[in-house]
Order: C-alpha cells, then structure tokens, then sequence
C-alpha cells in the first residue's frame, strides 16, 4: 500500500512540475532531438495528465484492501489509456494544435 501511495504522490509531483514550469523542465535530455511546438500547452496537458495518474495510484493503493485484484485490473486499464492519451497530447503538439 505504501508503494502505491509514494508512486501516487511522486506522479502528482512531477505533474505540478509539468503544469507549473512546462514540459521543457521533464523532457531535458531529449532537447537535441525533439523540441515541443508549445511548451506552456503541453505542459499543462501533460502534467494534467500525470496528476491524473497519480491520483488513480493512490486509489488503486487504498481500495485493494477491500476489493482486491479487481481493482488493480481496472485501474491497469485506466493507466493504460492515461498513457495513450499522453502520447497522443504529444503527438498533437508535433502537428501544431
């Protein structure tokens, strides 16, 4: 449980990071390659979308200890999504919206 909440809390933190000081301050090794089109929008996409996934972490962490394996396989599936959804936002940001 304590892992799931450490994870949660470290997902959350580096979502604020994302929404506050926009993705450049995560994505800092991969600047010679790649470079967003809207560092503040994306930013602020992505680290919603973390904070997102930190949250469901926590929730996953807590409800195990009532309904067990079912909610770590709903919330695998969820996570899954959130991730898709991340590159998608990124993969926008390369297109220009």
């Amino acid at each position: 449980m304590l892992i799931g909440l450490f994870s949660g809390v470290f997902l959350i933190w580096i979502g604020y990071i994302a929404c506050t000081k926009g993705i450049l301050s995560l994505i800092s090794s991969f600047w010679i390659t790649w470079e967003p089109v809207n560092n503040e929008k994306l930013g602020k996409s992505v680290g919603f979308l973390f904070i997102i996934l930190g949250f469901l972490a926590i929730l996953t962490a807590i409800f195990t200890i009532w309904f067990g394996a079912v909610v770590g396989k709903i919330s695998a599936i969820l996570a899954l999504i959130d991730a898709m959804m991340i590159f998608i936002v990124i993969g926008l940001d390369q297109i220009g919206r």
